[in-house]
């Protein structure tokens, strides 16, 4: 942000950077669909039988997955957006690489049939794991300037929520729609919070809510990392060996996140019932 730019004009320099990313992501994803499809998939996306197919760029589905994902983090907007800092072209920039990865999923799920029982290609597994680290970034650009702000706040928050939901959706393609749930849990919150106004209330601050707020994240990476495993045979009955374990470490996040909401609303409860 410009020094000494008039207050009144900082929400449309938000909307106009927002613009800007979207039409770059866009770009991305249809003028370099090929080279982007190909390096985030290794070139092959998987066919109906599992095994790999030349990839022609990204599909419309893979490029409306990606521009949902990043819309979805700009959902701030609707309450307020305030002034545009360094902090949010950090969470903005967060955005738009978890638009190309939402859309580099789609495309490597190809064909496959629902649960796939199958990780993520090693490319995009890295752009994930720059994303989750890119969580704390924002923060410590805010503290290093001038601070932060609510509606930066709650831009962050927002964002948030979304990469766990991508998350939580790339890990119900490979395990199983139950795993949308992990995605589902911060959403549910905030429309709790509508009805229940004890739900409003300022949480203090808690290291159990970071920890538990970062493990999800990484649980899903470690589920949908790119290892593989020959299924095991009981004669001719085979078990899903791979599914099996992919499934569990999205399990333990679902319950970790499950367990703090829990924490979380019990203490929030805990002063109306007094």
């Amino acid at each position: 942000m410009i020094a000494g730019m008039d207050h009144r004009h900082r929400p449309v320099l938000g909307t106009l950077a927002v613009l800007l990313a979207g039409a770059l992501l866009l770009l991305a994803l249809l003028g370099l669909g090929d080279h982007l499809a190909a390096a985030l998939t290794a070139g092959f996306s998987r066919g109906p039988d599992g095994g790999p197919v030349a990839h022609e760029g990204f599909g419309g589905l893979a490029v409306g997955a990606g521009l949902l994902a990043f819309a979805g983090c700009q959902l701030h907007a609707v309450r307020g957006a305030g002034g545009f800092r360094a902090a949010d072209a950090v969470t903005l920039l967060r955005s738009g690489l978890l638009g190309i990865f939402a859309a580099g999923v789609v495309a490597a799920s190809g064909d496959l049939p629902v649960p796939t029982g199958v990780g993520l290609p090693l490319p995009l597994i890295l752009l994930a794991g720059v994303i989750l680290l890119m969580d704390g970034l924002d923060g410590a650009v805010a503290r290093a300037g001038a601070g932060g702000t609510s509606a930066g706040a709650r831009y962050d928050e927002t964002t948030d929520a979304v990469v766990l939901m991508v998350l939580a959706l790339a890990a119900a393609l490979a395990v199983g729609w139950w795993a949308a749930l992990l995605g589902l849990l911060r959403p549910g919150f905030a429309l709790g919070a509508r009805i229940r106004p004890a739900w409003r209330r300022p949480l203090p601050d808690s290291r159990r809510r970071k920890v538990l707020g970062m493990a999800p994240g990484i649980l899903v990476l470690a589920a949908l990392a790119p290892w593989h495993l020959t299924p095991w045979h009981l004669g001719e009955v085979e078990f899903p060996l791979e599914l099996l374990l992919r499934a569990l470490p999205v399990a333990l996040g679902l319950a970790l996140v499950t367990f703090s909401f829990g924490v979380d609303i019990r203490t929030l409860e805990r002063p109306a019932e007094e």
